[in-house]
C-alpha cells in the first residue's frame, strides 16, 4: 500500500493543479535541526547540518547527495521527529565507538533511508517535482523574448532569446557553455559565470589572474573557454541529470546491504580524519542465521556474460553481446562480427582497448582528430562515417593487450571463433625465459606506467 507523503510538510495540490515553477533553484534557505532547535542556512550550511545530525543526534542519511530537494527533504522529518522518535522510522543499528572515534561498547546509531516506504514515496515525490519544476523553467527559457543582458566579454547587448545570447558567446567569443534545448536555470548559470569572470578567475580550471587580459589570454591559449564537467555545481544547469533512472531493484536482503554500504559515503563526509572514517560494513552488520542457507545469487549474471556491456562509441549498455551488436549497426553503422572477422581473439582485445582509449581523450577512432566535448566527437564520426575500428597501425601495439576500462564486459564477451586460419596471426609457444622478458616489458607498458 501506498503512503500518501506531503512535500515540505504541506499538502500537495491536488491533481491537475500545477504552481508555477520559481525562476531559480531556492537558495537561502532556513532548515531546523530534525531534533534541536538550531537552525542552518541552505546550501550554504550543507555539511555543516549533516555533520551535527551525525556528530549530535547519531543520524545518518542514506543516499544524500541524490535527494532531490533536500530541504524540502529535511523540512518533512522534521515535523515528523518533532513528534517521534527516531527509531520508528530509522533502522537502529550499534557501533563500537563514539561518533569522534573513540572506544565505546554498543553505541546507538541510526540510519534513514529508502527502504522504509514512507521515505521512499517521499524522494519520489520529490524528484518528479523537482523534474515537473525544471521542465516548465525551461520551456520559458526557450520561448521567453524578454531576455536581455550584456556580454560577459564585450559591451553589446544581447535581447531576445536567450538562445540567442549563448550563440553570440560561441560565434563572437568561441565560449562553448551548452546547447539551449540542454540547459535549464540559464540565468543563473550566467551570473554565476559573470560572477567568476569578475573575480579574474578562469571558468575551467578556475586560476585567479592579475588582470582581465592575462585571464583571456590564458583561457584563449589553453582552450579554457568552457565549464569544467567534472564540477557537480553544474549539474543543475543541465536537464539530463534531473531524470536520471533509478537503480534496479534488488532482494529486501541484497538491498539492506547496499544501502548500507552506501551510508558509509555519507558518514565519511562528516567523521573526522585525524580520528578515522567510520567503518558501517564491519560495525554496524548484524548476525543473520539465514546468511548460510538463503545465500543471494541474483547479481550473477547469466549464460555466463556481464549484466550490460557499455557501447564503443557511446554509452548506451547492451543487456547482451547480441543487443549491443545490434545497437552498434543501427546507431553507428558497424557491423562488428564482419569488421573484426579477419583479426583473431588477441587482434580483437586490441581493438577493443584502442576504441575505448581513443573515445576517452575525445579523439576520432579513424581520422585521430581531437575534440572539445563528447557531444561534438560523436557527432563527428557520425556525419563522416568515422565509426568504424581504425588502422591496424594504430591499434596493433603492446599497450593495448591492457584493459583501458575497468571491468569491461566487452572483454569477457569476446571469443577467438574468426580469425583462426590466418597464418599471419598464429599464437606461437614462448620459451620460459623470453616470457620473463616479456613480462618486464608488459609491466613497463601497463596503465600505471603508460601516458597518453
Amino acid at each position: 500500500m501506498e503512503h500518501e507523503v506531503a512535500v515540505s510538510g504541506e499538502d500537495c495540490p491536488p491533481e491537475g493543479i500545477k504552481s508555477s515553477p520559481p525562476l531559480k533553484p531556492s537558495a537561502n534557505t532556513a532548515i531546523k535541526c530534525l531534533k534541536c532547535d538550531k537552525v542552518y542556512i541552505f546550501p550554504a550550511d550543507k555539511d555543516d547540518c549533516l555533520a551535527h545530525l551525525y556528530l549530535e543526534h547519531r543520524l545518518v542519511i542514506a543516499d544524500v547527495e541524490d535527494i532531490a530537494l533536500l530541504e524540502d527533504y529535511l523540512q518533512y522529518w522534521e515535523k515528523e521527529f518533532q513528534a517521534h522518535e527516531f527509531e520508528q522510522y530509522c533502522t537502529t543499528m550499534f557501533l563500537d565507538q563514539l561518533p569522534d572515534g573513540k572506544y565505546a561498547r554498543n553505541e546507538k546509531y541510526y540510519l534513514l533511508c529508502d527502504i522504509l516506504p514512507q521515505d521512499y514515496e517521499l524522494r519520489r515525490r520529490l524528484k518528479e517535482k523537482r523534474l515537473s519544476e525544471a521542465l516548465e523553467r525551461h520551456q520559458f527559457e526557450l520561448t521567453d523574448r524578454n531576455f536581455s543582458k550584456e556580454c560577459l566579454f564585450c559591451r553589446t547587448v544581447i535581447e531576445g532569446l536567450r538562445a540567442d545570447y549563448l550563440d553570440h558567446l560561441f560565434d563572437k567569443h568561441f565560449l562553448l557553455v551548452g546547447k539551449p534545448e540542454k540547459l535549464v536555470y540559464v540565468d543563473e548559470l550566467l551570473d554565476h559565470l559573470e560572477e567568476n569572470l569578475n573575480r579574474l578567475m578562469c571558468l575551467y580550471c578556475e586560476k585567479i589572474f592579475r588582470d582581465r587580459p592575462t585571464l583571456k589570454e590564458h583561457m584563449r591559449k589553453k582552450g579554457h573557454k568552457r565549464i569544467n564537467p567534472n564540477r557537480r555545481e553544474y549539474d543543475k544547469y543541465f536537464l539530463i541529470n534531473y531524470n536520471r533512472g533509478p537503480a534496479a531493484p534488488t532482494p529486501r536482503k541484497q538491498q539492506h546491504h547496499s544501502k548500507r554500504r552506501q551510508a558509509t559515503a555519507s558518514v565519511s563526509t562528516v567523521a573526522d580524519p585525524e580520528t578515522g572514517s567510520v567503518d558501517f560494513d564491519k560495525h554496524f552488520a548484524r548476525p543473520d542465521s539465514d546468511d548460510e542457507h538463503d545465500s543471494d545469487w541474483s547479481d550473477w549474471a547469466a549464460d555466463g556474460e556481464p549484466s550490460a556491456i557499455k557501447c564503443l562509441y557511446c554509452p548506451h549498455l547492451g543487456d547482451n553481446f547480441a543487443a549491443l551488436k545490434d545497437h552498434m549497426l543501427d546507431a553507428h553503422r558497424l557491423d562488428f562480427d564482419k569488421s573484426t572477422s579477419p583479426l583473431n581473439f588477441y587482434q580483437r582485445v586490441k581493438v577493443v582497448n584502442y576504441l575505448r582509449r581513443q573515445m576517452c581523450v575525445l579523439r576520432c577512432v579513424t581520422c585521430d582528430l581531437q575534440f572539445d566535448e563528447q557531444e561534438l566527437l560523436v557527432e563527428h564520426m557520425a556525419q563522416e562515417l568515422h565509426c568504424g575500428i581504425g588502422d591496424k597501425t594504430s591499434w596493433d601495439k603492446p599497450e593495448f593487450f591492457f584493459p583501458y576500462m575497468e571491468n569491461d564486459g566487452l572483454l569477457c564477451v569476446l571469443d577467438d571463433s574468426a580469425g583462426d586460419d590466418t597464418e599471419a596471426d598464429v599464437v606461437r609457444i614462448i620459451s620460459e625465459d623470453s616470457l620473463a622478458q616479456i613480462n618486464k616489458d608488459a609491466e613497463r607498458l601497463s596503465l600505471e606506467n603508460f601516458k597518453l
